[in-house]
């Protein structure tokens, strides 16, 4: 206690240097803080399941291994039947959407999923109130049951205690509720595997009908499983691996060379950000090791001054060890102050941060301070002054007092110089591994934002709808209100043209078909037989800037009654004509019906704009297989995109007041969105780089001006013989030159170790860009000379007599 009483006078002696060392601690200390946070709400924390680690999920999977797909429903019952691993699978679709009726207010679009009847019990989720859903409930006819999310039961239905069997309204059909979850329950998701969705509204039973229990060429389900108690995960892929191969030999059309893959549920959600988080955190680590370096080199400068002290105090009795340890708990003070005001800056930055969180990053809300972040912070600040105490600690047991007493208190020890030199070299050499990380990951976003996304992004607003299926059961009548529709938004003053698509480009929505080709063997998974499937109507193409290649483009004839044609992309006609033309061959996907090629369009980055091209197939509206009842409409503008949204609005409810408008938004907010998370983390390791550039600056500053105060009476020597101000200047900064070079060569090595960690995350760049090193490099040797430069100009500008008396 005595020696906290004495530590806590000796910082409030020195106020400026306490202010500056609590500072940087605080920056570093408190980026450490909040970084750590988001990675334990996002990856630490276990999934709010019941033993979650047992959970996975399950995908079909391409022979390379590295590409998963959505699952065929005859799979996922074939694999739920065979399987002993697995105490039970459950699989969901989350495509259906609801249009909620019969309420108060305006109609509300209400996001569904349709799933097993165990997926919750799979879960380990409790319903709130009412029950779960029924075995028999999981057929068409007797599925009109529905489980509510708590937010919908609140908001659209006014929290009714007595909600639990009565009947609502949804796509114009009378659904029985049966259950209301908790209000706690998060389906933890990755959003681009649930068609851009991270949470539910309503909950209904899959029923797979007759027909699509025999598909295997349709892909759609989303499975999940769970282990037995003692299977491990190698003996649960080892069986699925011969069920895969066994449903290959028994439906080689569709299933040869398809395997299974079971990934962990929380590897399977946070699989986009973990080495992105992890980056981030290895950078506030290393902004943390800068920081502690230069509060060590200010401690090993007060140690300087306090050298006299330390001597007498050493010649009264005191043990080096004694002096030691109370030097030391100056270190774990200045620490602990440090950390407490790093702890309120983590909690300022994260709200601060949370609006410009992306949108599909997982597990968001359970970001801020709970009680690991805080031992986290309390572990990190008592290593940390652990760690920058040593250098003064270790100073003070070399101490000679004798000399000391003898010097009066002159600065001088070639032992501390090294030690301080040593820790500018270390902090120049971490500050170029987090600038010239921050310069790849800065090049590689700028190179991802020049990707052109295959249309035009510029004055473009687009809109979802979703129709009932009750109101528009079949596709002539979905073609029927699409016609009004377009009729009515192309006649709208500032329109110049639309169109409508199931699935927009960027928007995490998608689906895909197995086809086989006229006239060629049928193709096999891992040979190119899937393709992304696109229903569209005319003036699609046209309207969002999407190139006709070859052939036409869909015209009004092109209707129910009409041959069946696609359109398919570049990347399709590449892979299975080659220099072909492919207009006018026929393929097959979906019913057995023959579709003619009638136009080649350009590729599209449909999944980001870093995901790699993959066969397309667009279809008319009124012909799609799927009589798609979820629609976005696209609107090409000559004004403001934004002013057209009252006149679509209008024409929507004109044609029916009950079909809800939602996601208005122009499509370069689409684009700016779908690059939220690289433009995250290269904000954040810019601002970290930096944070690490002025820290070392500051170091090298300091230690520079030490250097002079040291060669202070050698330097008015030289100048009293006949040296200028430029030979010292020249002598001085030669040694922080020194000093530079050393930094920057342990820098450039801890770089290309880093570089090749990140380069999964870098888009058309090189880990080793040379552009980049070289740029970086020359960046901090100017601020470091620059820094140098300011003591040493002012020792080249010294009276000599001046010089000479200085101890």
């Amino acid at each position: 206690m005595n020696d906290l009483k004495f530590a806590f006078r000796q910082l409030l002696k020195n106020p400026g240097f306490t202010a500056v060392a609590v500072l940087t601690l605080a920056l570093g200390i408190g980026a450490n803080t909040a970084i750590f946070s988001v990675c334990e709400a996002v990856l630490l924390k276990p999934l709010p399941y019941s033993d979650p680690n047992r959970i996975f999920m399950l995908w079909e999977r391409q022979p390379s291994g590295e590409t998963l797909n959505l699952v065929a429903p005859a799979n996922f019952i074939d694999w739920r039947e065979q399987s002993r691993s697995f105490q039970e699978m459950a699989a969901i679709n989350p495509n259906p959407d609801f249009v909620l009726t019969g309420q108060q207010g305006e109609p509300a679009r209400l996001s569904g999923a349709a799933v097993s009847p165990n997926l919750f019990s799979l879960l380990g989720t409790r319903i709130t109130f009412g029950r779960d859903f029924l075995e028999e409930e999981d057929r068409p006819g007797r599925d009109r049951v529905a489980i509510l999310s708590h937010s919908t039961w609140l908001h659209h239905l006014g929290g009714q205690p007595d909600i639990v069997g009565k009947d609502i309204t949804l796509n114009d059909i009378s659904y029985t509720v049966v259950g209301v979850l908790p209000p706690d329950f998060e389906f933890v998701s990755k959003a681009s595997d649930f068609g851009g969705r991270n949470q539910f509204d309503v909950w209904v039973p899959l029923a797979l009908n007759n027909r699509e229990k025999l598909q295997r060429n349709t892909h759609f389900l989303r499975v999940f499983g769970r282990l037995k108690p003692g299977v491990t995960l190698t003996q649960a892929q080892a069986e699925l691996d011969v069920m895969a191969a066994n449903l290959a030999l028994l439906y080689p059309e569709w299933n040869n060379k398809t395997g299974i893959a079971a990934v962990p549920l929380l590897g399977q959600v946070t699989t986009n950000i973990r080495t992105a988080l992890g980056t981030l955190l290895g950078a506030v680590g290393l902004v943390l090791l800068i920081a502690c370096a230069n509060v060590a080199n200010l401690l090993l400068g007060r140690a300087a001054a306090r050298q006299k002290e330390m001597a007498l105090r050493v010649a009264l009795g005191a043990s080096r060890l004694r002096l030691g340890q109370q030097l030391l708990t100056e270190s774990i003070l200045l620490a602990i102050v440090g950390g407490s005001m790093g702890l309120f800056l983590a909690s300022a930055a994260i709200r601060v941060l949370a609006p410009y969180l992306p949108a599909d990053l997982p597990r968001a809300s359970g970001i801020g301070v709970d009680v690991r972040v805080l031992a986290f912070t309390g572990l990190i600040s008592l290593a940390t002054g652990i760690l920058f105490g040593l250098a003064p600690m270790f100073q003070a047991q070399r101490a000679n007092p004798n000399e000391a007493l003898k010097q009066g208190g002159r600065i001088a020890s070639g032992i501390q110089s090294r030690m301080r030199s040593g820790l500018v070299v270390g902090q120049l050499a971490i500050a170029l591994v987090l600038l010239i990380g921050a310069g790849l990951m800065a090049k590689s976003f700028w190179t991802l934002l020049h990707v052109s996304p295959g249309f035009r992004v510029e004055q473009i607003l687009t809109a979802r709808l979703t129709l009932s299926r009750s109101r528009y059961p079949d596709a002539r009548r979905i073609a029927a209100f699409q016609r009004e529709l377009l009729e009515r938004v192309r006649n709208t003053p500032g329109v110049q043209s639309a169109g409508l698509t199931a699935y927009l480009p960027l928007s995490g929505t998608d689906n895909g078909w197995g086809f086989v080709i006229e006239g060629r063997p049928a193709l096999r998974t891992g040979e190119y037989e899937m393709a992304k499937y696109r229903p569209v109507s005319p003036g699609y193409f046209e309207t969002i800037g999407i190139p006709l290649l070859r052939g036409r483009a869909f015209i009004s004839a092109d209707n129910e009654d009409a041959p069946f044609a696609v359109v398919i992309n570049e990347s399709m006609a590449r892979i299975y004509w080659g220099q072909e033309n492919p207009v006018g061959q026929r393929l097959q996907f979906g019913p057995p019906i023959w579709r003619t090629v009638i136009g080649v369009v350009g590729d599209v980055h449909h999944e980001g704009l870093d995901a790699e091209l993959r066969p397309e197939m667009y279809v008319p509206f009124a012909q799609s297989p799927n009589n798609e009842a979820r629609t976005t409409v696209v609107i090409r503008t000559t004004v403001n995109p934004t002013a057209v949204t009252v006149a679509l609005r209008k024409a929507v409810s004109t044609i029916d007041p009950a079909v809800p408008l939602d996601r208005v938004e122009t499509m370069e907010q689409l684009v700016s969105a779908s690059v939220g998370q690289p433009r995250f983390r290269t904000v954040l390791l810019a601002v970290f780089s930096m944070l690490a550039l002025v820290i070392a600056s500051i170091g090298i500053y300091g230690v520079m001006n030490y250097l002079v105060m040291q060669r202070t009476h050698e330097l008015g020597i030289r100048l009293a013989v006949g040296a200028t101000g430029g030979d010292v200047l020249r002598v001085v900064l030669g040694r922080a030159a020194m000093l530079i070079a050393v930094g920057l060569c342990l820098g450039l090595l801890g770089s290309v170790v880093l570089a090749r960690l990140i380069a999964r995350l870098l888009y058309g760049v090189t880990p080793l860009d040379p552009l980049t090193f070289a740029a970086v490099s020359l960046l901090l040797s100017a601020v470091a000379l620059f820094a140098s430069y300011i003591p040493t100009r002012r020792a080249s500008k010294i009276d000599p007599m001046v010089a000479l008396r200085y101890e």
